[in-house]
């Protein structure tokens, strides 16, 4: 019998990730100062934060009517439980349902941690990078279109449990997911694997390596065909300037979609008024020689606290098979 692709790798992940959780629950998480004398309650001092964000954005397209909306509403609380166990939880009231995260983390060390929950799913830069700390409005088609967790509308998220942690340069995130997307149970017996991999050998440089393995449910076919992503990413910080630049491709069935982006952005006054530069482009069929499409984004962005920004972009979409059209953002988000 032939086993599927990466079947050793996502076992010896689930194997790792219950070892060290039943040697963690059994050596004691808790810490003996959080334990009191039997028959006395437990105490812990609880530690909460919380944060959010609204944005409101302005959009004129060419072809479309021009329109305010509340793009997004979010409200996220972050808090520790016990030395070594943190919670977040997030909801949007623009969404339905509004849940986001409702994670746990057992955090062991800088080496090894646990994550469990709803949470982002460790696959991209640009995709596992807050909305409310983007450069540009939107993300990269390719990222929304591609990247696992957004290409079926869930925000980057999905349900499932992850290792987490850092070794010298190296930053990883290896986890099993559903698959099925955000607040939904698995729809078929597979559960899919993602991780990531970064690494900082010094002068503000970051390169990193993201790969996906897994199934979709297509109920026309009762079948579950491959949902494959792989993905390269480079970033650099050098003073004023700032560079992203990632690499996605993926296979759905047996089509193959790739894409790219690069963004540039300079800062004017660090922490205040920004410039930026993107392109991007999408092909979401290879074997096709007219589906594809590139889009080319000028924006300066005009920072009023570190949570609160107000932003301008101007989208030119170039698109093979139909007729070009120009996007007029402008966006405000207000946080704490």
């Amino acid at each position: 019998m032939k086993l599927p692709r990466f079947f050793w790798l996502k076992l010896l992940t689930c194997f790792i990730i219950l070892v060290a959780f039943q040697e963690t629950v059994l050596a004691g998480t808790l810490e003996p100062e959080n334990l009191e004398s039997p028959g006395q309650a437990v105490s812990c001092s609880l530690h909460l934060k919380p944060s959010g964000y609204a944005q409101l954005l302005f959009t004129a397209r060419n072809d479309e009517t021009d329109t305010f909306w509340v793009r997004r509403a979010r409200f996220s609380l972050d808090g520790r439980i016990l030395k070594k166990l943190s919670f977040k939880v997030q909801a949007d009231l623009t969404r339905s349902p509004a849940l986001l995260d409702a994670l746990a983390e057992v955090l062991l060390d800088e080496k090894f941690n646990l994550r469990a929950g709803q949470f982002l799913v460790p696959f991209s830069l640009e995709s596992t990078t807050s909305v409310g700390r983007l450069m540009t409005v939107n993300r990269s088609r390719v990222v929304d279109l591609l990247t696992p967790g957004r290409d079926n509308n869930s925000t980057g998220r999905d349900l499932g449990l992850a290792a987490f942690g850092r070794i010298s340069i190296f930053q990883y995130s290896l986890g099993l997911v559903n698959g099925a997307g955000i607040n939904k149970k698995d729809d078929n017996s597979r559960k899919d694997f993602a991780g990531r991999l970064t690494a900082s050998p010094g002068w503000g440089l970051r390169l990193g390596l993201s790969v996906y393995n897994g199934r979709r449910f297509d109920s026309t076919a009762s079948a579950n065909p491959v949902r494959n992503r792989f993905g390269l990413e480079v970033s650099w910080e050098c003073r004023l300037f700032h560079l992203w630049a990632e690499y996605i491709e993926g296979r759905d069935d047996l089509t193959e979609k790739y894409g790219w982006y690069i963004q540039a952005t300079f800062d004017l006054k660090p922490e205040t008024y920004q410039l930026v530069l993107k392109l991007d482009h999408f092909d979401p069929d290879r074997s096709l020689p007219g589906p594809s499409s590139t889009v080319c984004t000028a924006g300066a962005n005009w920072f009023l606290s570190p949570a609160s920004k107000l932003q301008a972009n101007f989208e030119y979409h170039r698109r093979e098979a139909e007729p070009d059209y120009k996007v007029l953002l402008l966006h405000l988000q207000v946080g704490f």
